[in-house]
């Protein structure tokens, strides 16, 4: 027992993690009492002797479970985004556009290089209608994903061009798949009105420039009557995926009618 000794001049322990004397009682005699826990919960005295502070690693963050972000990834791992890179240059369209079509197409699902989709309709990453190409199903080149992402993108920039070496003309032919023929004048289109247009007619053809030039929604004729509208909001997604040191959200940049859909 120590008497006759002010219990201030003993020596303290030094701050913990927490800027806290270690001691339980800063004042009590050294060793009366053990050191307390550190900002982890855990005795820092323990943890030091066990395997010292430089070892320590914050854990890893736990897998993404958004169908995006875990479809983005399986891209990454299978190189499929430098696929979508090339496309994309190849043809004039942004990557994160040609990954939001084919994540809308196939969930960008390997099982696609293997099997058809779309009631034995579509085929590879981005479906490609085998109504409509044939002879390119039949190559069997939509079991390879660049050669699947190649052909996607080139099918889209046939639909921009079709559309554009219309724009403005009378009497413009559509078909319905019972043969029933439609005639429209093509209205004037450009900019993010022809973006979504073109991103329509990947689905549903012509139909997409009928519907813009009747004034009705573009995604009348699609499946779900929401294609471009999805598709673009999906690319917002992949946008901010593939530039991740962007502060702003990829959808954001896309115009104010696609935003309610994020």
């Amino acid at each position: 027992m120590l008497i006759g000794r002010d219990p201030s001049l003993l020596s303290p322990r030094t701050p913990g993690a927490l800027g806290v004397n270690d001691a339980a009682n800063p004042f009590a005699p050294h060793g009366l009492f053990g050191p307390t826990p550190g900002a982890l919960g855990v005795n820092d005295y323990a943890s030091a002797v066990a395997q010292g502070p430089s070892q320590w690693e914050p854990p890893a963050p736990p897998p993404s479970t958004d169908p995006i972000s875990v479809a983005f990834q399986r891209c990454e791992k299978l190189g499929w985004t430098g696929y979508f890179r090339a496309a994309a240059q190849a043809y004039s369209f942004d990557t994160e556009l040609l990954m939001g079509i084919g994540y809308r197409e196939s969930s960008l699902n390997e099982k696609y290089l293997k099997v058809a989709g779309d009631n034995g309709n579509g085929y590879g990453l981005m479906q490609i209608d085998i109504r409509s190409y044939r002879d390119w199903v039949a190559s069997e080149k939509w079991k390879d994903a660049e050669a699947c992402i190649s052909k996607g993108a080139e099918v889209l920039a046939s639909k921009r061009d079709g559309i554009t070496a219309v724009i403005g003309k009378k009497d413009i032919q559509v078909k319905t798949l019972s043969g029933e023929t439609y005639k429209f004048d093509g209205r004037p289109i450009s900019g993010e009105s022809l973006l979504q247009v073109t991103v329509a007619a990947y689905n549903c053809g012509m139909w997409a420039y009928y519907h813009y030039s009747k004034g009705h929604d573009v995604d009348r004729g699609t499946t779900g009557q929401d294609y471009s509208k999805d598709v673009l909001v999906k690319a917002g997604r992949f946008k901010e995926l593939l530039n991740p040191s962007k502060d702003s959200r990829g959808w954001m940049d896309l115009p104010q009618s696609f935003r309610n859909f994020a």
